[in-house]
């Protein structure tokens, strides 16, 4: 009789293990079926975040996302002055600063962009060998009584109202045919209602994390009277003797390329799913080893 009974008990505790084991390998489908899809909602989202940041809006009046233009990217055409310092304590060793300005143009580059000019006073540091940029600062301006490059100061480029700035952290050359990438970060609290949105229609004087990408490519620029005074002398204070000649170390280029601005998502909103996906898959690491082990 007790073997008989020790004969029942083996057999149910057995079916218990197997009834285990198969509900463990059902939960197991369901995890891999789970982890399956986030990986796919990841891509997805990942795909419209890449998407969203090539579309904003930009009114240049500042008058509000109803009369605002829908962009992927804003056309720009000016002029720099360009420094090479050399280095006091390593001969042969250089960096070099730039100043200059810019002013936005519409999608063929043959009028001005909006019913207000918009320009843009820039000035960045770094190496000329390899090129790298190391810092700097991007101003945006709307101004109503267009006077680029004629302006008595300044070119004429910083005499509006100033609705954004951007601080520069990194800018290096893109390819062999001399096109340049910056990229910049919004300087928090400078962004004026009004002018900047997503594609959403969300002015991005209320977002955080604001980024503007500017790419360009330059040639040798004109050493005329009014990039002497309006930009040499004027937004890169170059000239404290009067005014100064053209050499190697001291020279202008003339600039084209495209702004773009977008709200890149916060490290944070873009980690919690991957923080989900991963809390699944170590459930899953558990449940397998439980199964292996025999474990309940």
């Amino acid at each position: 009789m007790q073997r008989q009974w020790i004969g029942v008990v083996g057999a149910l505790a057995r079916a218990t293990v197997q009834f285990i084991q198969e509900s463990d390998l059902k939960v197991m489908r369901i995890i891999r079926q789970m982890v399956h899809g986030l990986s796919i909602l990841a891509i997805a989202v990942s795909a419209q975040s890449a998407v969203a940041a090539n579309d904003w809006q930009i009114n240049s009046a500042g008058s509000g996302v109803s009369g605002a233009t829908a962009i992927s990217t804003l056309k720009v055409h000016g002029v720099g002055f360009v420094q090479s310092l050399p280095d006091d304590s390593t001969p042969g060793l250089y960096s070099f600063m730039e100043h200059g300005a810019y002013r936005a143009l519409n999608t063929d580059g043959t009028a001005l962009f909006g019913s207000h000019e918009i320009t843009v006073t820039y000035s960045v540091f770094g190496v000329p060998n390899p090129l790298r940029m190391s810092g700097g600062r991007i101003d945006l301006f709307s101004d109503p009584h267009p006077d680029f490059g004629t302006g008595p100061t300044n070119y004429g480029a910083d005499n509006g109202t100033r609705f954004a700035s951007f601080e520069i952290f990194e800018g290096y050359p893109a390819n062999d045919k001399g096109l340049i990438v910056v990229n910049a970060r919004g300087v928090a609290g400078s962004f004026v209602e009004g002018y900047l949105f997503n594609a959403a229609g969300t002015d991005m004087a209320t977002l955080t994390n604001v980024q503007l990408q500017l790419e360009l490519s330059n040639q040798p620029g004109s050493w005329d009277a009014p990039i002497v005074a309006g930009v040499v002398c004027g937004i890169a204070q170059a000239c404290p003797n009067g005014p100064i000649s053209p050499s190697p170390l001291a020279f202008t280029v003339e600039d084209r390329g495209s702004v773009s601005i977008s709200a890149v998502p916060e490290p944070a909103s873009s980690a919690m799913l991957l923080a989900g996906l991963g809390l699944i898959v170590a459930v899953a690491r558990h449940r397998g080893q439980s199964t292996r082990f025999g474990r309940i």
